[in-house]
Order: C-alpha cells, then sequence, then structure tokens
C-alpha cells in the first residue's frame, strides 16, 4: 500500500512540474514576442560570415565598421532580385571621385571587405584606363620611355580622376630654377616625353636650363639677336633651325658676293653673338 502510495505521488509531481513547465512556456513564448528584437552585433554576423570578417579584420582599413552600418537590411533569398541591387551602394559612403559615368568602385576595389589589398594590379588598371584615354595610351606605347614602364597611378595619384602630379615629384632636379610643373609640359608631352615640342610662348630661360652658353652669348651681343627669343629661330621642335634666309632672305648681299661665302656664319660667326 505504502509503494502504492509513493507511485501516485510521484507521478503527481511529475504532472505537476509539466503543467507548470508548459504553462511557463506558454507565458515565456508569449512575452517574446512583446520584445524588441536587438540589433545584430558583428560578432553574430561573423558566426556566418566567417570570411567575410577575417577580410575586415586582417585588411578592412576604414571598413572596419559594424556589419549593420553598411548592410543596413537583413538579406534574404531573393533570387529574383540582381546581386548589385542587395549590396549597399558604395555611394551611400562615398562620392563617384572618377565620375559617375566612368568605372564603378568594385572594378578596382574588387573586395569592399578588404578595399586597398584587393585593388587591381597595375597591368589590368592601365587597361581599364586606356578605355578611355585611348589617344595617352596610343603616345606612350609609340613613344617609348620611361613612362611607358610606369602605371597611370604611379603619377595620377590624388582623390579625384584627372589629378596631375608635379614633375618634380619624380624629377628633383629640373633644368632651371625657372621651370615648373607648366614648364616641364611646355617641352615634354607627359605621354610622349622624350619628343620635345613647344609653342611660341616658351620663355628663353626655360631654354637657358640646358643651353646656358648659348643664351649667354646672346645675352652679352649689342645687335638685334639680342631681343629675339629662342623659339623665333628654333621653332616647334628641338634642334630645329631655320635657315638665315627665313627671316633675311637673300636680299641685302649682292648674287656675286654670296658666290664666294656660302654661309652667313662664315661672316657673322655665331648667331648668338654675331659679330657684325
Amino acid at each position: 500500500m505504502m509503494k502504492y502510495n509513493g507511485m501516485v505521488k510521484c507521478r503527481s509531481l511529475v504532472l505537476a512540474v509539466t503543467v507548470l513547465l508548459a504553462c511557463a512556456g506558454s507565458l515565456f513564448a508569449a512575452d517574446v514576442y512583446q520584445q524588441q528584437v536587438p540589433e545584430m552585433t558583428t560578432l553574430e554576423c561573423a558566426k556566418c560570415h566567417v570570411q567575410v570578417f577575417e577580410a575586415l579584420r586582417d585588411a578592412g582599413g576604414l571598413h572596419q565598421q559594424e556589419c549593420r552600418d553598411c548592410h543596413d537590411k537583413f538579406h534574404t533569398f531573393t533570387p529574383g532580385v540582381a546581386w548589385e541591387d542587395r549590396v549597399p551602394s558604395c555611394a551611400s559612403c562615398h562620392e563617384h571621385p572618377h565620375g559617375e559615368e566612368l568605372i564603378k568602385c568594385l572594378d578596382c576595389h574588387q573586395n569592399a571587405h578588404a578595399p586597398i589589398e584587393s585593388l587591381v594590379v597595375a597591368d589590368a588598371l592601365a587597361e581599364m584606363c586606356g578605355q578611355c584615354h585611348q589617344g595617352e595610351t596610343e603616345q606612350l606605347q609609340q613613344n617609348v620611355s620611361a613612362h611607358t614602364e610606369m602605371a597611370c597611378a604611379e603619377c595620377h595619384q590624388g582623390e579625384k580622376h584627372g589629378a596631375r602630379p608635379a614633375c618634380t615629384l619624380c624629377h628633383e632636379k629640373p633644368h632651371t630654377e625657372y621651370v615648373d610643373n607648366a614648364g616641364c609640359a611646355s617641352c615634354h608631352p607627359p605621354h610622349a616625353p622624350l619628343v620635345i615640342k613647344y609653342d611660341n610662348k616658351v620663355q628663353s630661360s626655360i631654354c637657358a636650363g640646358c643651353h646656358p652658353d648659348q643664351r649667354k652669348f646672346q645675352e652679352s651681343s649689342d645687335l638685334k639677336h639680342r631681343t629675339l627669343a629662342c623659339v623665333v629661330c628654333h621653332a616647334d621642335e628641338h634642334g630645329n633651325i631655320h635657315d638665315c634666309q627665313h627671316c633675311h632672305g637673300y636680299g641685302p648681299h649682292n648674287p656675286e658676293l654670296l658666290k664666294n661665302f656660302k654661309g652667313c656664319v662664315d661672316c657673322h660667326g655665331d648667331p648668338h653673338s654675331l659679330n657684325l
């Protein structure tokens, strides 16, 4: 009889506990749906997105933000929506440094979770620049120089597309103290630097950087050539020398005299320091 009573008590206890648990579960379930869902933390995201977390940890740079700063909507399985429409837009934080109609951010920064480390290699970047800048690319290839071997981004560094570097960043010793960035480019086209050409606005002081003796002779002369700019006689292309007749013609001298003296410099000497 005592054994029977014990079994009854045990069963009653189990039943009571079960009922209590059921009631507690019901109350707990009802209470859960009354609560606000807390935002997921970056560590919680990392439980599934381990590789993304590791990329941000090791090479995220300024992108080491909370995941929800960029991914403000939780992802869902949406096969009908394009991938570009589901990921965050770079433009939500960054402006378009290269212009909205040019390359996309991910064309160069191929992994947004490692934006600098994933930057495409120089050769690929040069090819990409060449899609729009065909003229510059052709100049570099057709006029081989040290610039041909350089990547576009080595010179064109800056936050905005079209940044032009100072030549003196690489070329520390310009030809003359009067040469600045504009002065360099007046003779040396950046994408064909060995093809030296210039217009009639180039100052003689720039020429004197490489030709100091000629400039010195010219300035010491009392004759008319002293007042001439270098580009008057040496026009358009480096090394080009006009014939004296280009300005003087054949008029000043008797044709018979010219039979014995074929060249003007035979009598007049160096054009930079005339004898007569």
